[in-house]
């Protein structure tokens, strides 16, 4: 009877390995839900600006303070669009990314960290700049009542790119959930 009971063993453990496994390739889906929008910061920028940084780095004035009012849960809804060019370096890898924390530590959904191409030099073949519109749009919560500030971070992955923002928006909103 023991020795039967192996091959399930085996089998549940088996599929437990292959279902962990996807779902880490895949990454994982989260879903919030709320009952509407209850605040919104909108901060812009018209001045030009560019960094060759390898690590983060805040973006000048792309701060956002929003404040979840008492009693209630919400979730945060940031977005952020720029006239943006990424050029220079020379590897197919290469890239340029931003990020958005809450409070300086906490990266929105999904956390993709430098691995979020915002632009790409398109394997150095943009030597000089090509300006284009991109955006991002990301979520973070449930959060309970408080005030919270949300920042926007970029760098590149070669030292030899420049990242180029312009004419940028970042507008944060809280959305109710309770």
């Amino acid at each position: 009877m023991r020795h039967r009971r192996w091959p399930l063993a085996v089998a549940v453990v088996a599929t437990a390995l292959v279902v962990f496994t996807a779902q880490a390739a895949l990454g994982v889906i989260k879903t919030k839900t709320g009952k509407g929008v209850k605040a919104t910061v909108a901060v812009t920028e018209t001045a030009a600006s560019t960094t060759s940084s390898l690590s983060f780095v805040n973006l000048p004035g792309a701060t956002a303070t929003i404040t979840v009012a008492s009693g209630t849960t919400a979730f945060l809804l940031a977005r952020f669009s720029a006239e943006s060019a990424c050029y220079g370096g020379g590897a197919a890898t290469d890239w340029c990314s931003v990020r958005m924390l809450v409070n300086g530590g906490f990266e929105f959904d999904p956390p993709s960290g430098a691995d979020f191409a915002f632009d790409s030099p398109e394997s150095g073949s943009e030597a000089t700049p090509s300006y284009e519109s991109h955006a991002i749009e990301r979520a973070f919560g449930p959060l309970n009542a408080g005030t919270y500030t949300v920042t926007l971070q970029r760098r590149v992955l070669d030292p030899d790119i420049v990242f180029h923002l312009d004419d940028w928006a970042f507008i944060v909103q809280s959305i109710k959930i309770s």
